[in-house]
């Protein structure tokens, strides 16, 4: 018993540093909020086979990140804080797996360190806190990825592992890389090249329901993508309003990509890089050397394709693997100690403001609904629809699901981000006291109809102004 008392005063440590002020820091993101507005007519009954729509042409994300939530969304009446929590847990159950299977192949401080390292990782730290289908499935990688490391595999295990890999890159598509890798390393180190059919078949398993969705809808997004060329938006980088561009030139976006890593891992990537080779001579692990040759051309991958469209996230997958296997390679080679350097690096660039109050809070979002509710504003067989404009996110993001999931919580149905133009009513909310309704531009607006702005009520709560814009 007493061998595991300092790993629980370990993992409890992780606990209070990923749950500090986690609801007064949260910030109610309008991507959280179409998440769970999505959750919510599920919970309803509306099931669904697809997830939210990828910046990359015309494809849909599967339906796991929603469905790994919608039950205790459920069973908490809608409570938004446990969300926050679950999330909170599958980080740490994933630390925690990682310790499990750790300890057994190293000693206990070795991979208490390991776990430590990980821990402080900035991208997994940030996102321990903040749920987001561009980011919940880092836990769910870093299981993979130590099963791929530490588990043999049979033919059944291949099929698992093949569910799990395929679930993870249907959550986000930024995970393929990975996937690629994980079939190259069965493929080269698998004496039995033909249970890789079971990897295969357990991806295509976990791809059923975005390939039931394609049959169902004449492949929409097959078409979308690939015939009508939305995907030419990717290389134009118009998909991600306001987004960053990488550098066109080959060499300066090495250096552009590098930057970014360097801020999601917490260490410079030339460290980990210049690791690399120093310790090349001295594994003995072939599969290590593998995966290292991995990273270094998926490297000059990222950076000749990133110089068109540019997300952070498109990243994460890619930093948290180079930070897994700089442990493995640094615990194979006796250097657990360097670990601790390791570490030292990652505190220095604690990112504390994750601490903050967010201004962005739901209940601000829930206040401005029930007021109208309260008020009449607007009765449920109304037929409204609604548009925000925000400080942070301005017009991009017009639809307003912040508002909206608390409309139908409240069992108020606005018409869909597609009826503007059959809605009679039109809600607009801002965070901005001096805006000028007449001079906003955007689809949404053009089929509601501008001309009806002139007649419009205005009413303040707290610090969103609301305007009531009525057709007839």
């Amino acid at each position: 018993m007493k061998k595991y008392i300092f790993p629980i005063l370990i993992f409890l440590s992780i606990s209070l540093i990923y749950s500090y002020k986690l609801f007064s820091s949260f910030n109610f993101h309008p991507d959280f909020a179409r998440d769970i507005y999505d959750m919510l007519t599920i919970i309803r009954g509306k099931l669904t086979l697809i997830g939210p729509k990828f910046s990359f042409g015309g494809i849909y994300s599967g339906p796991y990140y929603y469905y790994l939530f919608v039950p205790i969304f459920y069973l908490t009446k809608l409570n938004i804080d446990s969300l926050l929590i679950f999330n909170l847990l599958i980080f740490i159950a994933a630390l925690l797996v990682y310790f499990i299977y750790a300890s057994k192949k190293f000693d206990l401080i070795s991979a208490i360190l390991a776990v430590l390292v990980l821990t402080f990782i900035p991208i997994y730290l940030i996102f321990s806190r903040s749920p987001w289908n561009g980011s919940t499935y880092l836990p769910l990688l870093l299981i993979f990825l130590t099963l791929l490391y530490f588990q043999n595999f049979k033919s059944i295990g291949l099929f698992l592992l093949g569910i799990w890999g395929g679930a993870i890159i249907t959550i986000h598509l930024v995970n393929l890389p990975i996937l690629i890798i994980a079939f190259l390393y069965f493929l080269k180190f698998n004496h039995n090249r033909y249970r890789l059919i079971y990897l295969a078949l357990g991806v295509l398993v976990a791809l059923l329901p975005l390939i039931a969705f394609e049959f169902r809808h004449n492949f929409i997004m097959l078409k979308n993508t690939f015939i009508i060329g939305s995907y030419q938006s990717f290389i134009e980088n118009k998909n991600i309003p306001y987004a960053v561009s990488g550098n066109k030139n080959f060499l300066k976006n090495i250096f552009f990509v590098g930057k970014h890593l360097s801020s999601q891992t917490g260490v410079n990537i030339l460290i980990y890089f210049s690791l690399f080779i120093l310790l090349w001579p001295r594994l003995k692990e072939t599969r290590l050397k593998f995966f290292i040759m991995s990273i270094l051309v998926l490297f000059l991958i990222y950076s000749l394709i990133l110089r068109y469209q540019f997300g952070q996230h498109y990243l994460f997958p890619f930093s948290l693997f180079i930070v897994f296997i700089a442990i493995i390679t640094l615990l194979n080679t006796k250097n657990k100690w360097l670990l601790v350097v390791v570490l030292l690096l990652e505190l220095s660039s604690f990112p504390k403001t994750i601490y903050n109050t967010s201004p962005r809070k739901s209940e601000k979002y829930e206040k401005a609904v029930n007021f109208i509710i309260d008020n009449k504003i607007v009765q449920k067989n109304d037929s409204f629809n609604i548009i925000q404009y925000s400080k942070e996110y301005k017009i991009y993001v017009p639809i307003g699901h912040e508002y909206r999931f608390f409309f139908v919580k409240n069992k108020f149905l606005p018409k869909s981000e597609f009826e503007y133009n059959t809605s009679g009513i039109l809600l607009i909310f801002s965070e901005l006291n001096d805006l000028d309704i007449t001079k906003l531009n955007s689809w949404e607006i053009d089929q509601f109809g501008k001309q009806y702005f002139n007649k419009r009520q205005k009413y303040k709560i707290g610090d969103i102004i609301l305007y009531k814009i009525k057709k007839i």
